[in-house]
């Protein structure tokens, strides 16, 4: 039996040897002749290739490719003579090289390449982009200028294209050439030393391009004066008294900006400070604030934050309360404050605070009360839940004035 597989097996591979190895067919290249071909065209033009055969030649085929893409055509006309291919609209409106390959079952016949320029005989087109559209008085600022020529088909136009920039500027109109690189031009429009505004624009190939702008702001403010102006000088806590500055520019003489806020700091003689803001309008800021209500000496400067500074200006105030009366009556706990006569001796507005410090009989500080005038006066009481029977002294405080009483207090609890 196993005399019988060997002999079988030693047939098969005598049959196997006995086989000739089939090798591929070579590829056969017809002799095809490029007939026309444009060594450059214009963007839009209509492109076509010719190709001459000796014979009619089935499945011939053109790649073409560019920046718009890659595309296999058919032929248009084949006959024995003559092979034509026209290349699509798209992809003759894009500027640069074109490549294309003749194709035959995927074997590369021939191969070669044209230029596609751009198309500024049909129009011409300008793109321009103006920024920062603010710039701060002075030279060393700039908004750029650029501008991207492009040809009916959107196409950059070549390097080199010339390109004039107009720029205006109050009276003055400038006007220069520049040329295009990498497909782009631009211009760096420096600031002046005045405020106001820059208009540009540009032309290429007799076509101008759209205004734009820039606007010129004064620079940082430089130190300035102040003054304070009110109806009176009397303290009587219910007058406006006035900050007023002069018109603040900046190191060129512009005037700065609306609504530069300025903030005016008071001082008085124990070096307490108050404010109060006022914004510019037309280089000017004005703020305002309530009199005092006891005599006192002001200190006013302003600021423009980080940028300047004002002089110094005082403004002094009169009391315009000399003295009041006070009553004590129910055992000492019920207490008449007033009437407070102002400079005319008319009553003072509603609203001036008066502050009650009470004492021990040793001067050990025990509490305060606080309360304000109505109609000229006011009143306090030391109820037997807030102040228990015994002897005390008692400090008021009210406009500028205060008055110290030692007082028993005691009796009716009842206001």
């Amino acid at each position: 039996m196993h005399i019988k597989i060997l002999i079988v097996l030693s047939l098969i591979l005598l049959g196997c040897s006995d086989k000739k190895e089939e090798r591929p067919k070579e590829f056969s290249y017809p002799k095809v002749e490029l007939v026309s071909q444009p060594n450059s065209s214009i963007a839009g033009n209509p492109i076509t290739l010719s190709f001459k055969a000796d014979g009619a030649i089935k499945d011939l085929k053109l790649q073409v490719k560019n920046a718009y893409g890659n595309v296999i055509l058919e032929t248009e006309n084949a006959s024995n003579e003559l092979i034509t291919f026209n290349i699509p609209t798209n992809f003759t409106r894009i500027a640069g090289p074109c490549r294309w390959k003749l194709l035959l079952n995927g074997h590369t016949l021939r191969n070669g390449k044209f230029d596609i320029t751009t198309n500024t005989l049909k129009a011409t087109y300008i793109e321009s982009y103006f920024g920062p559209r603010s710039v701060t008085a002075g030279y060393n600022d700039y908004s750029m200028l650029t501008i991207s020529p492009t040809d009916a088909y959107d196409n950059p136009l070549d390097n080199g294209t010339e390109v004039t920039v107009k720029y205006q500027f109050l009276e003055n109109i400038n006007e220069l050439k520049i040329t295009t690189e990498s497909f782009f031009a631009f211009y760096n429009v420096r600031s002046t030393l005045q405020s106001g505004r820059i208009l540009v624009s540009s032309e290429c190939n007799g076509i101008n391009s759209k205004e734009l702008a820039t606007i010129v702001y004064p620079s940082n403010a430089t130190n300035f004066g102040i003054t304070a102006s009110s109806a009176h000088n009397f303290a009587d806590g219910n007058q406006i008294i006035t900050f007023k500055s002069d018109i603040i520019k900046d190191e060129f003489g512009n005037m700065v900006t609306n609504g530069t806020l300025v903030t005016f700091v008071i001082k008085n003689e124990n070096d307490s400070y108050l404010y109060t803001i006022g914004t510019t309008v037309n280089g000017i800021a004005e703020a305002k604030t309530l009199h005092p209500d006891k005599a006192t000496n002001w200190e006013i400067q302003a600021f423009v934050t980080g940028a300047a500074e004002s002089n110094t200006t005082e403004f002094s105030f009169k009391a315009a309360v000399k003295d009041y009366p006070v009553h004590f009556s129910k055992g000492n706990r019920n207490i008449d404050i007033g009437p407070f006569e102002s400079f005319m001796k008319q009553l003072i507005p509603d609203g001036l605070l008066l502050q009650l410090d009470i004492y021990d009989a040793d001067g050990i500080f025990i509490t305060s009360k606080k309360t304000t005038t109505k109609n000229g006066a006011c009143n306090i009481f030391l109820g037997e839940h807030f102040l228990p029977e015994g002897n005390y002294q008692l400090k008021l405080f009210a406009a500028g004035i205060t008055k110290e009483f030692t007082k028993n207090i005691h009796g009716d609890t009842i206001k």
